[in-house]
């Protein structure tokens, strides 16, 4: 399959024109202002996808580094090699690599209003997981919901770290 061309880094704004043979996926929620830092702290860290079951690489995520996610599926270990395309204090996106099941790219950003978007690009990376794409998107979705769900628990664990102890 021919790989189709897409400006890098289109992820890191609102998907209003997904490249031609490829499938655009937004998930957002909004945090408090008082959650805002702290969530911003989790979304630039990969510690963000070790909660929704990734392996990940040491560090933080950094541009032009690149690394490999790794996920089980009904026990089968899938390696994701990636390489981050942008970073900066509010999140970072990162394009799939050959060997990634998916041909595309991901970001996740907070922004200063407390708007949480997950955002991809994507299509299967060659006929085999053509084969499987039903599977892949209903992973896909799935995970984004649980990035979603991360977050939101994220902004709830900051507030009452914030509010002190609970006197009963």
């Amino acid at each position: 399959m021919r790989l189709p061309a897409y400006e890098r880094g289109l992820t890191r704004r609102l998907l209003e024109n997904v490249p031609e043979g490829m499938r655009g996926a937004e998930h957002s929620t909004v945090v408090p202002p008082e959650s805002v830092v702290a969530v911003a702290a989790l979304v630039r860290s990969w510690e963000f996808k070790r909660r929704a079951g990734f392996e990940v690489p040491a560090g933080s995520p950094a541009a032009d580094a690149e690394g490999v996610l790794a996920k089980r599926v009904l026990g089968i270990r899938f390696v994701e090699p990636i390489r981050v395309v942008w970073a900066d204090e509010r999140g970072f996106g990162y394009e799939t690599r050959p060997g990634h099941p998916i041909y595309g790219e991901e970001s996740f950003r907070i922004d200063e209003r407390g708007v949480f978007t997950a955002r991809s690009i994507s299509r299967p990376s060659s006929f085999f997981w053509l084969l499987m794409s039903p599977a892949l998107r209903f992973l896909q979705r799935r995970t984004h919901a649980r990035y979603v769900r991360i977050v939101q628990d994220a902004a709830t664990h900051s507030l009452r770290q914030a509010q002190g102890p609970t006197r009963g």
